[in-house]
């Protein structure tokens, strides 16, 4: 991104996303399908991360660029007219394939960054745009849709909800996929659980390895976010997961979201890979995959 910076002013977002695949294989295996296969162009990608116990986590993904106009910053699914058609037609897609669906914000080098006016106070910790990996992070799509919903509050600063999503909730992916465990959390003891299992609450609150971790560090971007909003969620019951996910039962809980928001992240964590990942990597993709999404990636932890 650096170099296409500094000699053509931009990058492209396929670009970048094929550079960052072919540079980790082969922990990450990738198969792209051409135009005739995907039926529509699109940069829609199902990311499937899976452990050595077969568990695995997956999440519907679009590679989107931070761009600088001016003084202001945007990233690609917030819309002039702020119609929203491109968030909807993601989430959509993320329904019919049972799974969360979240950004792949690729924002440059750490100059191209640091003229980002981010409002956190940086206590204890660097600022943003010099973390190690924020060149490339990832952002649950709800939390993402949230911050746009914020900042039609704020017309006077149109670039906040770009800005707020970046600082705020983007994930290094390199804190995401790091092999060392994800710590214990108090995070969801103030949310009213109601009749969650034993094995949901010790997901929330324990350290977690391989794929769980993975769901728990894309989950508790949208948890810290959930927790200003729990004192507005519906009552809590239980909602009927996939027979194939980790929990069959989550909390109904909605909060200021769209949709609620423990049966939306955590559909994704899986007791097995679906059987369409080998065929796609192997080259027989399914239609009914490549109808809605252009490529699969799988990352081996």
């Amino acid at each position: 991104m650096a170099h296409l910076l500094a000699y053509e002013g931009a990058w492209e977002e396929e670009y970048i996303t094929i550079r960052l695949c072919t540079a980790v294989l082969p922990e990450v295996r990738y198969a792209r399908f051409n135009k005739q296969q995907e039926g529509r162009v699109g940069s829609d990608m199902i990311w499937w991360w899976v452990d050595r116990s077969g568990e695995c986590f997956g999440c519907l993904i679009q590679a989107k660029n931070i761009k600088q106009n001016g003084r202001q910053w945007r990233i690609g699914f917030q819309h002039p007219h702020n119609t929203g058609e491109q968030l909807r037609r993601l989430f959509t897609t993320a329904d019919l394939l049972h799974l969360p669906a979240g950004f792949l914000l690729y924002a440059g080098d750490q100059a191209y960054r640091e003229r980002m006016g981010c409002t956190s106070q940086h206590r204890n910790r660097a600022p943003c745009h010099e973390r190690p990996g924020a060149a490339v992070t990832l952002v649950p799509a709800l939390a993402a849709e949230r911050e746009i919903q914020f900042a039609e509050s704020a017309p006077w600063h149109p670039d906040r909800s770009a800005v707020e999503v970046f600082c705020q909730w983007a994930l290094p992916l390199i804190d995401v996929t790091a092999p060392l465990p994800y710590g214990a959390s108090p995070l969801y003891r103030g949310l009213n659980l109601g009749d969650a299992s034993h094995e949901l609450r010790e997901f929330l609150y324990t350290d977690q390895v391989g794929a769980r971790k993975i769901a728990r560090h894309v989950f508790d971007a949208v948890g810290r976010m959930a927790m200003g909003q729990h004192a507005l969620a519906t009552p809590t019951t239980v909602l009927d997961a996939d027979a194939a996910c980790v929990f069959s039962q989550l909390p109904d809980l909605r909060g200021h979201f769209t949709v609620p928001y423990f049966g939306h992240m955590l559909r994704g964590l899986r007791r097995e890979l679906p059987g369409y990942v080998e065929q796609c990597l192997s080259g027989d993709v399914p239609e009914d995959v490549a109808r809605h999404v252009g490529s699969v990636v799988l990352i081996q932890l």
